[in-house]
């Protein structure tokens, strides 16, 4: 009890937040999480944008379809690689960042990871769209289509995410559940940088 009446004094000293902006609960004030939610939907809307005008932008079907693909291979290739390093270094007995592995590699990295995300959400989001139009021959973005097509997509995915254990990953699909977080960027071991190398080192 004395320990949580200390922590309440401490933040009336000090303010609720740090100067990282984070509390000393653990809490994530209200203007950054708005801050970090506008600045997540403009990355994906960029890069969304991009790709609308670059990648098949005649036709839907074409597009969704490499948006799906090169999605998939951008989350395999790029997980794929740190985890085969991860297992290299494993094997030498070194867990430790290689000196080289800098911060830039790391948001390369991630930025990689996160152009495959929004690859995957957009060939998923145009698939529905397009199969929507095949079977009611209607477009899925008309007035009071967009409820119906909307009700379809939303049910089929909330069943799916129950069955998968993964409905939290609607809090950011699919960055939630990928090997990499931001944290990797003050990582000193394979193990903080990885979720999917942390079984080498067990």
């Amino acid at each position: 009890m004395s320990n949580k009446k200390d922590l309440l004094k401490s933040c009336a000293k000090t303010g609720l937040t740090n100067r990282l902006g984070y509390s000393p609960l653990g809490v994530t004030p209200i203007p950054t999480q708005v801050a970090i939610g506008v600045a997540t939907a403009s990355y994906w809307r960029g890069m969304w944008y991009i790709l609308d005008d670059n990648l098949f932008p005649d036709n839907p079907l074409y597009s969704a379809v490499a948006s799906l693909g090169l999605g998939s291979f951008g989350l395999a290739f790029i997980q794929g690689a740190i985890a085969r390093q991860a297992d290299y270094y494993a094997r030498k007995e070194t867990a430790k960042l290689p000196l080289y592995y800098k911060p830039i590699a790391r948001f390369g990295t991630l930025y990689c990871v996160a152009t495959s995300c929004v690859l995957v959400w957009r060939g998923a989001w145009m698939g529905w769209d397009i199969a929507y139009e095949k079977v009611s021959k209607e477009s899925a973005t008309d007035r009071g289509h967009l409820t119906r097509s909307g009700i379809g997509s939303h049910v089929v995915a909330t069943l799916g995410l129950l069955a998968f254990g993964r409905f939290s990953s609607v809090l950011g699909p699919p960055a939630k559940v990928s090997i990499l977080e931001d944290l990797a960027f003050k990582a000193t071991t394979w193990q903080q940088y990885s979720k999917a190398a942390k079984w080498f080192f067990k």
